[in-house]
């Protein structure tokens, strides 16, 4: 049962657990995935990019090293909210990387960045459902996390890879994938401000005074 569970429920669950599984596809999908399609549109060698984004998908494998420290510091709705900001922030930068000399090693090297944010975002987002949620509640919103999860992979190597192609042909390669990494930016400070609002607050243990 989760700690939090006799809280007032100002907010039903269904729509924080929605959007934080929908946050936490997206950056998975985009290094995954689109992040690929990215590279080759921009002249990119298969062999590099195969190599460079199969590198930084550790970040999702080795997340347990790091899991432990997050109970320590802060909350869980700190960690959310912190790194879905920081993934904006990274995915604006991404954007102005992309026209530079060389933007290769400057793009991946944020990508890398976006997953270690992504895979402690992963670690927050499920630590904030299991201590939120009673069991009985874990068990009726299991279906929506796996739903909202799958739509941030339709939406992101779907429609975003699609109105690329659009704009490619308006705008330019270049242009276009500026536009699409800068919607991703906008996308992620949209819900850390958003998360920010709704996900209920954690109580904060209190120590005991010694005697």
């Amino acid at each position: 049962m989760g700690n939090n569970s006799s809280e007032r429920r100002l907010i039903k669950p269904i729509f924080w657990i929605s959007t934080l599984y929908f946050a936490m596809g997206i950056p998975f999908v985009t290094i995954n995935a689109v992040s690929g399609i990215m590279y080759k549109d921009m002249g990119v060698s298969d062999a590099k990019i195969t190599f460079w984004t199969a590198l930084i998908m550790f970040s999702w494998t080795l997340k347990p090293l790091w899991s432990p420290f997050l109970e320590i510091y802060k909350t869980k709705k700190f960690f959310v909210v912190a790194t879905q900001f920081a993934i904006g922030i990274l995915f604006a930068l991404l954007a102005l990387s992309l026209p530079m000399p060389g933007f290769f090693k400057y793009s991946i090297a944020l990508f890398a960045v976006v997953a270690f944010c992504g895979a402690t975002h992963d670690i927050a987002a499920d630590g904030t459902y299991i201590t939120f949620l009673t069991n009985k509640e874990q068990a009726k919103y299991i279906g929506w996390q796996g739903a909202f999860y799958n739509l941030a992979k339709i939406i992101s190597s779907g429609v975003l890879v699609y109105f690329a192609g659009v704009l490619e042909k308006t705008k330019g390669v270049t242009n276009a994938w500026m536009i699409i990494m800068g919607m991703y930016g906008l996308l992620f400070f949209a819900l850390a401000v958003y998360h920010y609002t709704v996900l209920p607050k954690e109580k904060k243990r209190k120590s005991r005074p010694e005697k």
